[in-house]
């Protein structure tokens, strides 16, 4: 805090608010709250603020603040990670995710430069830092800014692709693509531009570097307020389609049995039915699939609407409390009469700007828009993915590849090329296998079979009657002797030696 002892600084004016006359233009001079006393004297309350407003719990508030951005970053990093290295049936990834979560990182980072840098909140006594004077803020306000009208510019996108599959049953495609993403990036960049040339961010609440009060209205807030007011239009559209469709399903479950004057069904009736019904299992389906992006958008919208309308409502509040010094006299009196314990002030302070609860509620609400968009956009596959990820490239368990396939004794391209003689050989009996002497499939030193071996490469005795070579024709035809035993047949049990020689001479004749 403050000293709140009498220096030179505090001029004319009485503790705890300095002289401004005393200091010089550096800092963020349009962030000093200063207002006159007398027609030459201003007075100003000391820097920050924040710590003549809200109790020293405040800062505690804040600090959780930060850590719960400093988890979503975490958590946001991981989802981003997985959506790259994991496959998409595991992931379901979609550009719409990975835009949305690129904004909320952005967001997250507003928070997190400011928790590791530990920036210095004041110029001088009375003077706030703001983008000029103190690069963490440069840094802290750029990405809050730019993260917000992501975050508003995505959430519409997402709610106008879900209410055209839902209510119009149109699936968009590459031309959606393109534009969303040049619109959505194009909207966003054009106005954190202007932002932050014309406006501008300093030290308002905490660490974090805020929008200024002058001219927010037209560069940030009202365009934010209104993408954001578009894409609830959008949803609350969407849920009425829903519950008409639901509605009407109703209503003709409960008329199927309508009948025509003549007795029978009526057919416009069936026909509505069937259609109602159709509509609502196409709906239904579609609603099923997308509840993880309807819980997002409006989450999101809440979030952006209600720290929208608080930091405009403060806006409004610090313009007229520097132009009307009656409604604010009760709290500057107050500081005048206990400027070593300006605790007992504090409620005074948050009547006439905004009571810790609602600034409290703000940062957690922002704190927590990473942990949202991860809960809902995490799948239980993706870290069963994960185990399996890891496991393949740091398990121990390795496929077996056999040495010898490896080591190749020939280039395994010139086994076609080899002139190889068949290794089998005609068994020398009828009933009778070949002999041990002789094993086609005799294995190598290695253990391997030695197909390729010159000892096993036998001539081979083709039998009679084989067709596995061309004949000419007349030598089939004029060959009728047969010898079973020259094919190793076993006869059957209608042969008899006389019967055949009978045949032999009837074909003879």
């Amino acid at each position: 805090m403050a000293n709140t002892t009498l220096s030179p600084l505090h001029g004319h004016c009485p503790p705890p608010f300095y002289d401004v006359s005393m200091f010089g233009n550096n800092g963020f001079v349009g962030g000093r709250f200063c207002a006159p006393v007398q027609p030459n004297v201003f007075c100003c309350l000391p820097c920050p603020s924040t710590e003549y407003l809200y109790p020293p719990q405040f800062k505690t508030w804040y600090r959780v603040a930060e850590v719960l951005n400093v988890v979503g970053l975490v958590l946001l990093l991981f989802l981003l990670v997985s959506f790259i290295v994991l496959p998409a049936e595991k992931t379901r990834r979609h550009y719409l995710s990975y835009c949305l979560i690129v904004a909320a990182t952005s967001m997250a980072l507003g928070f997190v430069i400011p928790f590791g840098a530990k920036p210095h909140q004041c110029y001088d006594e009375i003077t706030p830092n703001d983008m000029f004077s103190s690069l963490t803020c440069a840094f802290s306000g750029a990405f809050l800014i730019a993260g917000g009208l992501s975050m508003g510019v995505w959430i519409f996108i997402r709610a106008l692709s879900m209410h055209l599959q839902i209510c119009w049953d149109v699936m968009p495609g590459k031309k959606f693509f393109y534009w969303s993403q040049g619109l959505g990036w194009g909207v966003a960049a054009a106005f954190f531009t202007a932002t932050m040339t014309v406006t501008g961010v300093s030290f308002r609440f905490g660490d974090v570097c805020h929008v200024n009060s002058a001219d927010s209205m037209k560069d940030f807030w009202g365009p934010l307020l209104a993408i954001a007011g578009a894409a609830t239009l959008i949803q609350l559209s969407t849920f009425g389609y829903c519950i008409k469709v639901y509605i009407k399903n109703m209503w003709s479950d409960d008329h199927t049995e309508t009948q025509s004057s003549a007795g029978l069904p009526s057919y416009t009736t069936s026909v509505r039915t069937r259609s109602a019904r159709a509509v609502y299992r196409r709906v239904s389906k579609v609603v099923w699939l997308q509840w993880r992006g309807i819980l997002i958008v409006v989450f999101i919208l809440v979030d952006v609407i209600f720290f929208s309308v608080v930091f405009i409502y403060l806006n409004s509040v610090e313009t007229h409390a520097t132009e009307d010094l009656e409604e604010a006299m009760p709290f500057l009196s107050c500081l005048m009469l206990h400027p070593n314990d300006v605790k007992q002030c504090f409620d005074l302070g948050q009547e006439l700007f905004v009571s810790q609860e609602t600034v409290v509620a703000v940062l957690i609400m922002l704190s927590l828009a990473g942990i949202q968009c991860f809960l809902l956009l995490a799948r239980g596959s993706m870290f069963s993915a994960w185990i399996a990820y890891l496991k393949g490239k740091f398990g121990t368990q390795r496929e077996f590849v056999s040495l010898d396939a490896k080591n190749y004794v020939e280039d395994p391209r010139q086994f076609e090329l080899t002139k190889v003689t068949s290794p089998i050989q005609s068994p020398r009996s009828a009933v009778t296998s070949p002999g041990n002497e002789f094993d086609p499939y005799r294995r190598s030193v290695t253990g391997t079979p030695d197909y390729f071996s010159k000892e096993i490469q036998r001539e081979y005795h083709s039998p009679t009657l084989s067709f596995s070579t061309p004949r000419v024709p007349s030598q089939i035809a004029t060959q009728t002797d047969w010898d079973p035993r020259a094919t190793h047949a076993r006869g059957g049990l209608g042969f008899h030696p006389v019967a055949e020689e009978e045949e032999r001479a009837r074909n003879r004749f």
